[in-house]
């Protein structure tokens, strides 16, 4: 099995050279997910300085592979290695990571995505990193317009009641990729606090 230094970026993040702004996200975020600093099947295989080093490795793909013009650069200066990974079988999973997690508790779900939580603002960075417009979101979910510019712009006033929100959320968040579950618990966490806020 290669050392992180030694894989691409693609290896890395476990997809291929021709994966979309789509599979990328959801390929890193299942990344930060296995190799999230409380996942104790990771702790038992590696050693703190090499899970810090491959969490490094791993923003590091995220930044070029979403960014168009890096990602072009980096494909011409690496074009033989991924011309043989095409080729190649995807880099094998150690066993205990390939094993599915029990799904946690309400309680024990992070609230933190890296730096940031998935509240309106996140969610428009991710959506706009990945070169899709409202608009499309819009149609492929079924969800008014105005709706997601809500959601995006965090309209506490305007924002449609729990029970609606939650559904849209999680239409948002499947049209993006991303984990519905953690979308709508952190942003419905986000809206709590910000409330609570506002009340003080």
């Amino acid at each position: 099995m290669k050392g992180i230094d030694e894989q691409t970026y693609y290896e890395i993040l476990e997809v291929s050279s021709a994966a979309t702004s789509r599979e990328i996200q959801k390929a890193y975020e299942h990344a930060k997910e296995t190799f999230h600093t409380d996942s104790l099947a990771v702790y038992s295989l590696f050693s703190e300085q090499e899970i810090q080093g491959i969490q490094v490795a791993i923003e590091e793909a995220y930044r070029v592979l979403m960014d168009e013009t890096l990602r072009k650069s980096y494909d011409q200066s690496h074009y033989q290695i991924l011309g043989q990974q095409k080729l190649e079988k995807p880099p094998e999973i150690p066993a205990p990571l390939r094993e599915k997690k029990p799904p946690r508790a309400s309680a024990d779900v992070p609230v933190h995505v890296g730096e940031e939580i998935y509240r309106g603002k996140t969610l428009r960075q991710i959506r706009e990193r990945m070169s899709i417009d409202l608009e499309t979101i819009a149609q492929e979910t079924r969800i008014n317009l105005k709706t997601l510019e809500l959601i995006e712009g965090e309209d506490l006033e305007k924002l449609p009641p729990l029970v609606y929100l939650k559904g849209f959320l999680k239409g948002y968040a499947q049209s993006l990729g991303l984990d519905p579950h953690k979308v709508v618990e952190e942003y419905v966490h986000f809206l709590d606090e910000e409330k609570k806020k506002i009340a003080s």
